[in-house]
């Protein structure tokens, strides 16, 4: 028995000094996939470890769980202070995590200062959330964030307040994801992002809030509620995708059917300091790859073909049942305004109105071909889950454009 314990010890021994023997960016990314207190823990293990905690390169803070479950505001906050403060000068850091439990009601005016101090620290990589917001989403605030560093910021689950997401500081930046938040911001602003994602969030207000990114090549602005942002115009942009949800406040009370605009009430003529124009439409209009969702009620599509801009660049487009209820003016729209288009898909649900059709039977007019239309267009394909009446008036009007239509069976 004596012999195999000094066996185990010795292998053990062996083994750490094995361990210990990496180099120090293996050391550090080892580092980086731990927990922050559990990485400063490491220390305890050998002199060689001792300090390296001092100048590891990945930082994840998290408070959602495990140990530091029910610590005090204060207990935190002094341990990721210290854990900042006391890097080895000059250290620099590729990402930061912070992931933090509104669990208490804190305030979070503290994890803004963090933020602020990882960044110059020369981040490069910026994760930002506050899952299982008991108390509401934790909010960001203050003055506009600095960094030449920065390349993707990941914000989800929190409330975005006054200048925080005024990003024209931040020089090298070109992703920025966000997530299922609150924005009380009146603007993003940036010159270098290139991607932007918005997914389930909510836009307070009564003044849109704008977007300038005028430099940006993808978008996407999906199920977002609240008063929709105004798209400012943006060059490069390839590829949007735009799905706007029911619970958006977009919409017109005069209106003959829902989802109609009826060009003389404020929320049609613009109300929220636009005077009339587009409010994405315009920016949208330089896309080559363009797919717009609405529920058929939805207001600001519609809205915007009265000041309808011209798609030079696009190449792919699709829509899905707002352009063909309560007629097929909209789609119309949209065909004539897009003179080099290649390929349009039209996605259709069941109907549940039949009164719909109506529409179109009174007005034969649009279901005779567009006096202007693609002469590129090659590819029509419609999606749907049963060829029912609406589906067969929007194939006759399709089949007047002398295109093969390629019909795809969805499930309901």
């Amino acid at each position: 028995m004596p012999q195999t314990s000094r066996a185990d010890k010795s292998s053990k021994s062996c083994n750490e000094e094995r361990l210990s023997a990496l180099p120090d960016d293996v050391l550090h990314q080892v580092l980086g996939f731990l927990q922050a207190d559990e990485a400063v823990r490491t220390c305890l293990l050998a002199k060689r470890w001792r300090y390296l905690w001092k100048s590891m390169r990945r930082l994840r803070i998290n408070r959602s769980g495990g140990e530091w479950w029910g610590s005090t505001d204060v207990f935190l906050t002094k341990f990721v202070s210290c854990l900042l403060l006391l890097r080895d000068p000059g250290s620099t850091l590729d990402e930061v995590e912070i992931e933090y439990a509104n669990h208490f009601g804190d305030d979070h005016t503290w994890i803004s200062t963090w933020i602020r101090h990882a960044l110059s620290c020369q981040t490069q990589v910026l994760t930002v959330k506050f899952p299982l917001p008991v108390y509401g989403p934790g909010y960001l605030d203050g003055p506009p964030l600095v960094s030449q560093y920065l390349r993707r910021l990941e914000i989800s689950e929190a409330r975005l307040k006054s200048n925080f997401l005024n990003l024209s500081s931040c020089s090298t930046l070109e992703d920025l994801k966000i997530k299922d938040c609150d924005f009380d911001a009146s603007s993003i602003v940036s010159q270098s992002v290139k991607h932007l994602s918005i997914k389930d969030c909510y836009f307070k207000g009564d003044v849109r809030i704008s977007i300038s990114v005028p430099n940006l090549v993808s978008l996407q602005l999906i199920s977002y509620g609240g008063r929709t942002p105004f798209l400012e115009s943006m060059l490069s942009l390839e590829t949007a995708v735009v799905n706007v949800e029911v619970w958006s406040v977009d919409y017109c009370r005069k209106g003959f059917s829902a989802g109609e605009c009826c060009g003389t009430c404020l929320d049609c003529c613009g109300n929220d300091g636009l005077t009339g124009g587009c409010v994405l439409l315009g920016g949208l209009s330089r896309a080559k790859n363009l797919e717009l969702i609405a529920h058929p009620g939805m207001l600001i599509f519609k809205r915007d073909l009265r000041w309808c801009p011209t798609f030079s660049k696009l190449k792919t487009l699709l829509l899905n049942e707002w352009c063909v209820q309560p007629d097929l003016r909209a789609l119309v729209c949209m065909l004539e305004h897009s003179p080099v288009l290649e390929n349009l898909t039209l996605q259709l649900c069941k109907q549940e109105k039949p009164a719909c059709a109506v529409e179109v039977e009174e007005n034969p007019g649009l279901v005779e071909k567009p006096a202007a239309i693609s002469g590129y267009l090659k590819i029509i394909k419609v999606k749907c889950e049963d060829v029912d009446g609406r589906v067969c008036k929007v194939l006759n009007f399709l089949s007047t454009f002398g295109i093969e239509i390629t019909i795809q069976r969805t499930k309901g």
